[in-house]
């Protein structure tokens, strides 16, 4: 008898289990079947909006049904990040996140109220862009070496400037500042505008800004770049010199943006959307147009894109830590 009752109960629950496979499979042969939003959680204008935009185009024409972009803005992105946690898994609300809100702000922001590592569920690590470090031209720095000598030499005397607290600029500056092992004084602005605008006019020394934003200037001969965070040069900037080869061995501090849906997400939806994300980047146009934005292409799989989140909370929460950074 209850050999019986254990052999009826191994039908069940393998016949369960293939009426949840049939299940899924039926899903994604229908997904997606209205339109899709994706909500991105800065203003309009902003790289990770631009990043969208330009994907969500691809997007529609690969599956097939238009793509709505929803700016949600505010706390370091959590808000439009945390929006996400409250829409139902079924792939018609997604997020172009990226390294501040999915990595630093739920750090920072006590009020975040998600764990980029449990309630998302990554599909793609789309793009990057590379800070760069930079001076102006007229800079006593000629290399990364002269500002870790002079650093060493007048401890908190040479300032660096920041978009603001706790941004990734600011936070690869601590880290920059960490393995150099020197003290320099940090001043935030509300913006990368506003930094850049000062260190052209000498009232700070340094920077750490995207690529995109100060290529032209250092085309132009206003800015002098010293280095890039990438592990390899950047095509926007190929005679500058990565950190990681002037002596800052495994230095890597980029800002990236990706597309990552409600925990729970089915994966056949993820597998679909993948797909389509990945033909996305596989058009000429795309690439053509990530190039001229200063972007670097990713296009990783959900499983290296979770892992890859993962690394990057536990990297910015040890810096975030040992600089003791602190946000009102």
């Amino acid at each position: 008898m209850a050999r019986s009752l254990v052999k009826t109960m191994a039908v069940l629950v393998a016949l369960a289990g293939s009426v949840l496979c049939v299940e899924s499979v039926a899903l994604a042969v229908e997904y997606p079947s209205r339109p899709i939003t994706m909500v991105v959680p800065y203003p309009a204008g902003q790289s990770v909006d631009i990043l969208a935009r330009v994907i969500g185009d691809g997007l529609s024409r690969h599956l097939g049904q238009p793509v709505i972009i929803e700016n949600r803005v505010g706390a370091g992105g959590t808000i439009g990040t945390q929006y996400l946690t409250r829409m139902k898994p079924d792939g018609y609300t997604i997020t172009m996140g990226s390294s501040g809100p999915l990595a630093i702000a739920p750090q920072l922001f006590k009020s975040a109220g998600y764990d980029p590592r449990k309630d998302f569920s990554p599909i793609m690590n789309v793009a990057a862009v590379a800070q760069t470090m930079v001076v102006r031209a007229s800079s006593e720095f000629h290399s990364v070496a002269d500002v870790v000598a002079a650093a060493k030499a007048r401890p908190n005397q040479i300032n660096f400037g920041s978009p603001g607290n706790g941004s990734t600029s600011h936070l690869t500056q601590e880290m920059f500042k960490q393995r150099a092992g020197v003290q320099m004084m940090h001043i935030p602005y509300k913006g990368g505008a506003a930094a850049v605008t000062d260190l052209m006019g000498g009232q700070i020394s340094v920077l750490f800004e995207a690529s995109p934003t100060v290529k032209a200037l250092v085309d132009r001969g206003d800015l002098r770049a010293l280095a890039v965070t990438t592990s390899s040069p950047i095509p926007a900037l190929p005679g500058v010199a990565p950190l990681a080869r002037q002596g800052f061995e495994g230095f890597e501090a980029i800002g990236w943006m990706g597309i990552v849906g409600p925990a729970g997400l089915d994966p056949a939806i993820v597998k679909k959307l993948h797909a389509a994300l990945s033909r996305t980047l596989g058009e000429p146009a795309i690439k053509t147009k990530l190039d001229e934005l200063g972007m670097l292409t990713i296009g990783d799989t959900p499983e290296q894109f979770a892992a890859y989140i993962d690394s990057e909370y536990k990297k910015w929460g040890d810096v975030i830590r040992r600089a003791d950074v602190k946000v009102q």
